[in-house]
């Protein structure tokens, strides 16, 4: 959503930041104070999500505030990209984005201690800072109470607002500290180091030109060694030829930090961490009771190692379940939408190239990316219920040890979720693990699962050429091949991910740790505001990329649109009208030639007769209401089987006049620059069992997978309105024969032919989108171009092997 333009009564007043750990409830307090007023972008030259709102002070003066949601982080010592850009964008501000006025610290009242080490760290940047003490309410819950009061003494004086930001207790007292202290801002006091750390951050601050950076980018060059803050700041010494006596200073600072405090890291952790314990002890106060919270309660059985993967399967498989069944109607209403607008394109648009780009390009374009945002709207809104609720920790927790051997994290487990929706939003949840390695395999495996795009294709082919036997009482044979396929994507995902994780991507695997939050009641609104800007990013980003390659896959598809093939379609059908012309008037006279004498109950009995046959809806109905005698005892014959036969010559005219249509668009089909292309394929893809209509129709579905169904509608002279239970499309499959070569007049489809297809689908990288979000994450062309190559290979020779080892078994 944009943010509402600027009147000339608003003036921006300052900038605000809110930061704090994750799960802390950042974010449900940013959208408690800011709402809808939001816009959602990327920081400048990296894919890290840049999400800024906008409020007001009051009513009367209306000065307006901006605020910053700087991803979630544990520490000023950046691993991730979101750590990395949320310690710049605290203490120097990103390229495109001013330094901020003021900083809002979201702690977590249940876990304060954690909250108070990012606080000091924050408190050394010199930036005013206001404390929002969140969750408040499950602390006292929890029999802990915090002495407010006490805690903003020993901060220095820093405002400590207690809230619950999910009911929205306290946010209006937040917002007016934090305009407060942007407009008598005062800087806040912070603990000095030992001796040898602060004379190293005294000699780095007389240094080139680090007299402008604060005190808490110097730190993170000392006790971040080769980490972004030093890299930076060696480059300005670099360019200012200081790079080597500066790096003498900083080797020569740390290693006496290190011989005074046993560790370099340990001199910032253990004085952090003391100063956070000991504030706790003067602010706390427990009452005891003996008994475990709820929150532990509760995770004796979710993290059981029998009951916790139990009900994480059942969980995911109900998810799963809701994806599809729920999305159902929803996905039907938008596709029958963009049908209604079609057909009125057509209606109303001459019959051209125009009409054609509009409804077939356009709109049908952007509905093949709109008629899945159900799906994905019902797979964010879980897993935003999911993390609201503290047990997206507890999943990965538990997924972790499956993912162990092959070299892959806990913190895999959201991506790999969210990719059986899309890849897209998929790929972006990558943002969250640390280690790039790591990063860059999740990245090259999220397309391997089966998204919901590669459902239309499974569907039509399985029901088409897979028999249906029933195994095991309620198992059977499709339903089997459906599942495997789903199976195949994730075991060579977890092949692929050992492959790198032992070569070019090595890594080595640490302990994998994640805190776990406390569990809480999701709030409607913050979820309904995190799944409306995650289905608008998924529309804008995915649905430009596919709707701009449809357009392109429409003109080569369309073009050359001979004139000749209109010709000779336009002087048959003028034939067959005159013929059927001809005859319809010949039996008209002859049924008024055999009625003349009738009395008036014959000429009754006829009309109802007559009634009779306009009721039906096809050829096959009025076959079956003619041979049926009682319809018509009464009637004299001669004019029953006139009545019949006039019926039934307007049916075929009807019939053979939409068939020759169909084979007009058959025709320029396959007259197009693609079927040009396909045909000069047709070799490559022989050894697969694909003809050249085949080859086209998946080459068709690179940008987008669910494109083969439309196209293979069109090439078998179907038109292009066909979904996957089309069965008129199924029966033209099943009847289709090679045209040309040493197979001419066999059937192009088999089972061993479907199989290949289903399996090269499952393997594929067949989705534009996906290579762009993967250049957009990984941050370089290389990377997608990779994913093309080695899913489309595997593709290949999987579908080979299948295709060969089943048509060997004369399937």
């Amino acid at each position: 959503m944009r943010l509402p333009a600027e009147s000339s009564s608003t003036s921006r007043s300052g900038l605000l930041a809110i930061c704090g750990n994750p799960n802390s409830g950042k974010t449900t307090i940013f959208n408690a104070i800011t709402g809808l007023a939001q816009k959602v972008g990327n920081y400048p030259g990296v894919t890290v999500e840049k999400v800024t709102g906008r409020f007001f002070s009051g009513e009367e003066d209306r000065r307006q505030f901006d605020l910053i949601d700087v991803p979630g982080t544990y520490s000023l010592a950046a691993f991730s990209p979101d750590e990395y850009i949320a310690a710049r964008a605290l203490y120097e501000g990103v390229e495109g984005q001013d330094r901020p006025d003021v900083l809002i610290c979201v702690v977590d009242a249940t876990n304060l201690r954690r909250g108070l080490y990012l606080l000091l760290q924050i408190l050394q940047i010199g930036l005013p800072v206001v404390v929002a003490l969140n969750m408040i309410d499950l602390a006292e819950r929890h029999k802990t109470k915090i002495n407010t009061a006490e805690l903003s003494r020993a901060l220095g004086g820093l405002p400590v607002v207690p809230v619950v930001g999910n009911r929205g207790v306290g946010i209006e007292r937040l917002k007016k500290e934090a305009i407060r202290m942007a407009e008598h801002p005062f800087p806040p006091a912070w603990d000095r180091f030992d001796d040898e750390t602060e004379r190293l951050v005294s000699g780095l601050a007389g240094s080139h030109n680090a007299r402008h950076r604060t005190r808490a980018e110097l730190m993170r060059v000392i006790f971040d060694p080769s980490g972004p803050a030093e890299q930076k700041f060696m480059a300005d010494a670099q360019e200012q030829n200081k790079a080597v006596s500066i790096m003498q200073m900083l080797e020569g600072g740390r290693l006496a930090i290190t011989k005074q405090s046993g560790s370099l890291s340990s001199a910032e952790t253990n004085l952090l961490t003391n100063r956070a314990a000991e504030i706790c002890n003067r602010v706390v106060e427990r009452e005891s009771d003996g008994r475990k919270s709820v929150s532990e309660q509760v995770d004796r059985y979710l993290l059981h190692p029998v009951l916790g993967p139990i009900v994480l399967v059942l969980t995911m498989t109900m998810v799963f379940q809701s994806i599809f069944s729920w999305s159902e109607p929803f996905m039907e209403f938008i596709d029958s939408g963009f049908g209604v607008l079609a057909a009125y394109i057509e209606g109303v648009v001459p019959a051209g190239p125009l009409q054609s780009l509009l409804a077939d390009g356009v709109v049908g374009g952007v509905g093949s990316v709109l008629v899945f945002l159900p799906q994905i709207v019902i797979l964010f809104l879980f897993i935003a219920l999911l993390e609201d609720s503290g047990y997206m920790s507890r999943a990965a927790f538990l997924v972790d040890r499956m993912f162990r051997w092959c070299g892959l994290s806990g913190k895999s487990f959201i991506p790999m979720l969210s990719s059986f929706a899309c890849a897209v939003p998929g790929i972006m949840a990558t943002r969250t693990i640390e280690d790039r390695k790591l990063r860059l395999i999740t990245i090259m495996i999220a397309p391997l699962m089966t998204c919901s795009a590669r459902l239309p294709v499974y569907a039509i082919m399985i029901a088409a050429f897979v028999p249906y036997q029933s195994f095991l009482g309620p198992l059977n044979l499709q339903g089997l091949v459906l599942t495997s396929l789903y199976l195949l994507g994730m075991v060579v995902a977890v092949i692929v991910s050992f492959i790198l994780q032992k070569t070019v991507l090595k890594t080595e695997r640490g302990t994998f740790m994640m805190e776990m939050p406390s569990y809480k009641v999701p709030t409607l609104r913050s979820v309904l505001i995190r799944v409306f800007h995650r289905a608008k990013s998924f529309v804008v980003r995915a649905g430009t990329v596919i709707f701009a390659i449809t357009i392109i896959i429409w003109a080569l598809s369309y073009y050359p649109h001979s004139k000749d093939i209109r010709a000779s379609h336009d002087s048959q059908v003028a034939a067959l009208t005159r013929e059927y012309q001809r005859a319809h008037s010949d039996r008209e006279a002859a049924l008024v030639a055999i009625t003349a004498g009738y009395d008036e109950a014959q000429r009754q009995t006829t009309n109802n007769f007559h009634a009779g046959l306009e009721q039906q809806n096809s050829v096959v109905e009025l076959d079956r209401f003619f041979a049926d005698v009682s319809n018509y005892s009464d009637v004299p014959a001669a004019a029953a089987q006139t009545l019949y036969d006039l019926h039934r010559h307007q049916w075929i005219n009807e019939q053979t006049l939409a068939d020759m249509d169909n084979e007009l668009a058959g025709a320029y089909m396959r007259d197009s620059y693609l079927a040009r292309f396909g045909h000069r394929v047709e070799p490559l893809f022989a050894p697969l069992g694909w003809d050249w209509r085949v080859s086209m129709a998946v080459l068709a579905s690179f940008p987008a997978r669910e494109v083969i169904i439309a196209t293979l509608g069109t090439i078998y002279n179907m038109g292009t309105d066909v979904d996957a239970e089309t069965s008129t499309l199924v029966d033209k499959m099943r009847r289709a024969t090679w045209e040309s070569g040493p197979k001419a007049g066999q059937p192009v489809f088999t089972v061993a032919v479907a199989l290949s297809i289903v399996v090269f689908f499952a393997l594929c990288c067949q989705c534009g989108a996906t290579l762009v979000t993967i250049r957009h994450e990984a941050g370089r062309w290389l990377y997608s171009g990779v994913v093309f190559v080695y899913m489309t290979t595997s593709a290949y020779l999987a579908a080979l092997a299948v295709y060969q080892i089943f048509s060997g078994m004369g399937y």
